[in-house]
């Protein structure tokens, strides 16, 4: 019986690995900071996530374009192809065609960045 316990365990662990997969942008675009860093988002899944893009949701606000991907490599993979944009874990931000303040697309970023508390990288100049 204590192996049984030791395996059940083991597996609730492996879940608990890779848990900022399970985080959705429409958590992150609704969730209430200090400051508001994501204002009139919009539910753009129907027509951003189909072939090429292969995304699991989209969101668009006034500072950025949110995308969620299936893996953390599918989500870098799309992030090298943007100009103008920022990739956490499982979700890019695309900034083209968007003129909100740098102030607020910079706390967008951070936002998105600090959900999990465990963001190491940097910011791109805005």
């Amino acid at each position: 019986m204590p192996s049984l316990l030791l395996v059940g365990a083991a597996l609730a662990g492996c879940a608990l690995i890779d848990n900022q997969s399970a985080l959705t942008i429409e958590a992150v675009v609704n969730a209430e900071y200090e400051t508001d860093s994501t204002t009139n988002p919009q539910d753009v899944t129907a027509d951003e996530c189909g072939a090429p893009v292969d995304c699991l949701e989209a969101f668009t606000t006034d500072e950025a374009s949110y995308l969620r991907f299936g893996s953390r490599e599918r989500a870098a993979e799309y992030a090298a192809t943007l100009e103008d944009g920022f990739v956490v874990n499982f979700i890019v931000m695309d900034f083209a065609g968007h003129d909100a303040p740098i102030e607020s697309q910079r706390r967008a970023m951070e936002a998105l960045a600090w959900t999990w508390q465990d963001y190491e990288g940097t910011f791109p100049a805005r």
